[in-house]
């Protein structure tokens, strides 16, 4: 019973593929605006984070004739952390963010999940470029190597063409592009735009043209690893994806990039999510296969143990090792060498996370790593000591009851579902956990026909006291949410139920623009008309 509550709402890992991102927010209730120079960790830093909503920064950044930099992001959310920890604390970041407006937009100030709708932003963190005119110029991809983050922004500050056209112009004519302006979609942010920018083409042989077409050797193999991320990611069977000769070219392209340090620097988050994907498609006979893979291996061995790489770099690629012997050989047990070097990297991660932010990120990074060992023993420990510390424990507290599910003791895996959605804070984010809470009585309790009605119910009334909180991220979980609670109620016979569900979530829906695919979504929820 893998995933099976996380699996529902929670995705925990990072920014790359639609499968793979992870997104949460988190912010106080009693904030008077969308956007907030914001909690005391982002007071204490030094980006001079712009203290009003998104439209007076728009009208700001007229007046000032500078473009808005909006960061999408939320207390809680590790990927957010990460972020935090390591590029907005850095120098020649906060710099480069004073030729902006720079807009914090935390997902549980009023407004926000509207702006994300606006924005057609899948999760958090997300990093855009706007004019003053509210166009968005382009989207920056979260998982870029540190060094990069500032050299790409500064680009994003000069650019008058929006991502779009540069794209069309990337692929009728190349030449007409100069390198900054292929650094910027090299690095845009192509998992989280909802297909925005490639509207109906293959991310992939959109992917395989700008390779062909970028200017220096760099920017191609980024473009290429990008082409065999998307194909990857659309594929269940890595091993008969490419034909011979895409094979070679593949594997040709993974010994560069791992071979090379600034290389395999530069692309390091990618590559710990895909390396194995690669490895898989890219050789088709076993000892070309192993040989990759050993090569491979060393290179993740070296990045585990390096000190520049950041704690999630690390902690990742030892997981990127753990799931190469698993997928090379799915019946053998994993090395007790190998067991030893998780444990060994996710000790020194303990260690190293000093702070609450640093400690949101690793507790994280090492769960999914000591899971990806089969030592969900450790990962349980090591998230029930982080209970005890964090600001936001609650957001580890749904894995905690995975635990206890997988177990069997479904007292305790609800007992941790309904703490979650009890210290949870902020609309948005209570939704999301008590829907989660409601997902686990379904799974582990559907005869609790009363507590599942209660717990919905509360959600709804809360939610009736802030509408605005119902776009985006909470308006799929809601229509997520409804699809089950629609099944339990033919197996379970409680039509009443859904009736009285459907008569509360009316004072949430009356609140919404009439005649809107948001309105249209909210009434037909538990039995209304859609």
């Amino acid at each position: 019973m893998r995933r099976t509550m996380r699996a529902r709402f929670i995705r925990r890992a990072s920014p790359v593929a639609l499968a793979l991102l992870v997104l949460f927010a988190c912010s106080r209730s009693d904030e008077p605006s969308s956007t907030q120079a914001a909690d005391a960790d982002d007071k204490n830093a030094s980006i001079a984070w712009f203290d009003g909503t998104v439209d007076d920064a728009l009208i700001a950044a007229e007046d000032r004739r500078k473009p808005v930099f909006l960061y999408w992001g939320a207390k809680w959310c590790p990927p957010c952390m990460q972020l935090k920890t390591t590029v907005f604390n850095r120098p020649a970041f906060i710099e480069t963010t004073r030729l902006f407006v720079p807009v914090y937009l935390d997902g549980d100030t009023p407004g926000a999940q509207r702006w994300g709708e606006h924005f057609g932003i899948v999760g958090y963190p997300t990093l855009i470029v706007l004019r003053p005119d509210g166009t968005e110029l382009t989207r920056i991809s979260s998982g870029m190597d540190l060094e990069a983050y500032p050299r790409v922004l500064k680009i994003a500050a000069r650019q008058t063409r929006p991502a779009e056209a540069l794209l069309t112009a990337a692929l009728a004519e190349p030449d007409s592009l100069a390198v900054a302006d292929w650094d910027l979609l090299a690095n845009y942010g192509w998992w989280v735009d909802r297909g925005t920018l490639l509207g109906e083409r293959s991310m992939a042989e959109v992917m395989s043209q700008l390779a062909q077409g970028a200017p220096t050797a760099e920017l191609q193999d980024q473009f290429a690893l990008l082409q065999y991320a998307a194909l990857l990611s659309a594929s269940d069977d890595p091993e008969t994806l490419l034909t011979a000769a895409q094979q070679e070219q593949a594997r040709m392209l993974l010994l560069r990039l791992i071979e090379a340090p600034a290389r395999l620097r530069a692309n390091i988050d990618t590559l710990n999510y895909f390396a194995v994907g690669l490895v898989m498609a890219s050789a088709a006979d076993a000892e070309r296969r192993e040989a990759l893979a050993e090569r491979l291996d060393i290179a993740m061995r070296s990045v585990g143990s390096a000190d520049g790489f950041t704690i999630k770099d690390r902690l990742y690629a030892q997981r990127t090792r753990v799931e190469l012997v698993k997928a090379l050989n799915p019946d053998a047990p994993i090395p007790a060498a190998m067991i030893a070097d998780v444990r060994e990297t996710v000790a020194w991660a303990d260690q190293a996370a000093e702070t609450p932010q640093e400690r949101q990120g690793m507790a994280n990074y090492a769960t999914y790593t000591l899971e990806s060992a089969d030592l969900q023993a450790d990962a349980e420990a090591l998230l029930l000591k982080e209970i005890e510390r964090s600001p936001d424990a609650y957001y580890f507290m749904p894995t905690v009851a995975e635990y206890a599910q997988e177990r069997g003791d479904t007292d305790q895996a609800l007992t941790w579902l309904e703490r979650a959605y009890e210290e949870s804070r902020g609309p948005a984010t209570r939704a999301q956990w008590g829907l989660i809470y409601v997902g686990g009585l379904l799974d582990m309790r559907p005869a609790a026909t009363d507590r599942i009605e209660q717990v919905m119910t509360q959600i709804i009334e809360e939610l009736a006291a802030e509408p605005s909180a119902f776009y985006q991220r909470t308006r799929m979980r809601f229509v997520r949410i409804d699809g089950e609670l629609k099944a339990w109620a033919e197996r379970e016979d409680v039509q009443p139920a859904l009736q009285t569900l459907n008569m509360a979530m009316g004072r949430v829906c009356e609140q919404l623009p009439e005649a809107s695919d948001i309105r249209t979504d909210c009434d037909a929820l538990f039995g209304g008309n859609a």
